[in-house]
């Protein structure tokens, strides 16, 4: 008589431990899942938002290479440079060798930009044809000859998280005297109207595919400069533009005692100040 009522309590007690096994299971998971999301958005903003980091530079500039390796170390943040296309390659097309996954171009027959312009438009397309062709979300692109902020990556933490959804370029650092115009989803973030200068600038999936077409289009014979093509396309909005303001990233230039001196802009909390590279005295 009894037995039966036993084999139900054991399948019960049974029952009752394979739920808590279960719920267990289950309540571990979400807690994995929300502490993956969260290591995967930390290594994200490692690379300051960006899925990737690419800094074209020409193999004759050592110390360039040099520079952006010691700061960038520096602040923990990893990149990779772009082997970027030199006057000489446009000079003589009959002695270029296309680097492993490069677009095959034609020789440029532009009479109106120099050789060394129309290497740094060579070399912009060839960054932007590999953003499109490895697919990444959003990419920034680098000069060899830049200072950073040294909190550049708690700021561009809140920066990137307010970015619009529809945006297609940000300037990270600009040399343009044009007066901003404030966005009203963060204080730092301004629409950009005539932007200058292309050392720190970071491409959405969707701007690296619009501006694709059009500098595809002008190839091989553009009749403006890079920057100047950008500028053009964001004057009439074919690009969604902005401007982070005060700049994050400012040029600098190499003088004769072995220190950098800002170009255009001198940043209030300087990575190259804290390593001992910033000449004061040059300071604009």
């Amino acid at each position: 008589m009894f037995r039966p009522l036993l084999r139900v309590l054991r399948r019960a007690r049974i029952l009752v431990f394979l739920s808590l096994i279960a719920a267990l299971v289950i309540l571990a998971s979400y807690m994995f899942a929300g502490f993956i999301d969260e290591a995967a958005k930390s290594a994200k903003f490692i690379e300051l938002g960006f899925d990737h980091i690419f800094v074209p530079s020409a193999r004759p500039h050592i110390d360039r290479r040099q520079l952006m390796s010691r700061i960038l170390r520096y602040q923990g943040i990893p990149f990779g440079f772009f082997p970027a296309t030199t006057a000489y390659d446009i000079d003589h097309p009959e002695a270029y060798s296309f680097w492993l996954g490069e677009e095959h171009w034609t020789p440029p027959k532009s009479f109106l930009l120099s050789a060394t312009a129309l290497a740094s438009f060579r070399t912009h397309m060839n960054v932007i044809n590999d953003i499109v062709r490895l697919e990444h979300a959003s990419t920034l692109v680098l000069g060899d000859q830049i200072d950073i902020a040294a909190d550049i990556k708690q700021q561009m933490r809140t920066v990137v998280e307010s970015l619009p959804a529809t945006w297609d370029i940000l300037y990270l650092g600009h040399c343009s005297n044009e007066t901003l115009r404030p966005t009203t989803f963060h204080s730092q973030i301004h629409v950009a109207a005539d932007p200058k200068c292309v050392f720190a600038y970071a491409l959405s999936r969707a701007g690296a595919w619009r501006l694709k077409r059009v500098l595809d289009n002008m190839w091989p014979a553009p009749q403006k400069t890079f920057e100047d093509v950008l500028s053009d396309m964001v004057m009439p909005l074919f690009l969604e533009a902005y401007v982070v303001d005060p700049p994050l990233v400012a040029h600098v230039d190499k003088i004769s005692d072995g220190l950098y001196s800002p170009t255009y802009y001198t940043l209030g909390n300087s990575t190259l100040d804290k390593l001992g590279l910033l000449s004061r005295k040059h300071m604009r």
